[in-house]
């Protein structure tokens, strides 16, 4: 399974943890490394702090770069996506979000040739989803966290959908996914549980340098068994 560690907003605005989480990420399996792009004031002052500029994000590319680990990023406006175009990122991704918020930049970014994971809310009309050949169409519940109880799974096998994006408490529904078809998975990644912030509600959903080393294993050993 190819596995997506999303650094952002776990990061807590700072340069220096965001190339932590890249190295522990490494280590700990992932195959890509995720951050997000948006104005200071997009989603609220009080996540002013955790913006990311165009050099900064240059920086993390090239540290990324010197890992052998690719980064690529979330626009959530043309500006960045340019940045991201710019510095040649490998990926580009949509979020769930923008398809019902921003459905022009969602065309924006698909008009690239890069391969592009595309989060699609588990609750949207998968019909209005714009399909292109160089999407990787992942499924989304966009609760963070999601309890386990409040999780559900499309066929992987026989659907649009190749992989999941994990807003979910601890490594269940990873490992879950895997068996049952899922390619690729995006997770949030945090240096503590502890870092509980209303401004980065991701980290309680996300995994652990331990947790990843652990969905990594388990999912290329279920590669392994033949159907």
């Amino acid at each position: 399974m190819f596995i997506i560690s999303e650094i952002f907003p776990q990061h807590g605005g700072s340069l220096e943890v965001a190339e932590q989480m890249i190295l522990q990420s490494k280590i700990g399996g992932a195959d890509a490394v995720k951050v997000q792009l948006y104005e200071a004031d997009q989603f609220g002052a009080e996540r002013a702090y955790l913006e990311l500029k165009k050099d900064g994000l240059k920086r993390l590319r090239d540290y990324a770069d010197r890992l052998n680990i690719p980064l690529f990023a979330t626009p959530f406006t043309q500006e960045r996506l340019d940045w991201c175009i710019d510095l040649d990122l490998k990926y580009l991704k949509v979020p769930a979000r923008m398809h019902a918020e921003n459905p022009a930049l969602v065309d924006a970014i698909l008009s690239h040739a890069k391969p592009t994971f595309i989060s699609v809310p588990s609750d949207y009309d998968v019909s209005k989803v714009k399909m292109v050949s160089h999407g990787i169409y992942l499924y989304c519940i966009s609760k963070y966290p999601t309890m386990m109880d409040e999780t559900s799974f499309p066929d992987f096998r026989n659907s649009i959908f190749k992989g999941f994006s994990d807003h979910t408490i601890g490594t269940s529904a990873a490992i879950y996914a895997s068996a049952h078809g899922a390619q690729y998975l995006e997770k949030h990644f945090t240096l503590s549980y502890g870092f509980q912030k209303n401004t980065e509600k991701a980290h309680v959903g996300a995994m652990t340098m331990e947790d990843l080393t652990q969905i990594k294993k388990i999912s290329t050993e279920f590669e392994m068994i033949k159907r």
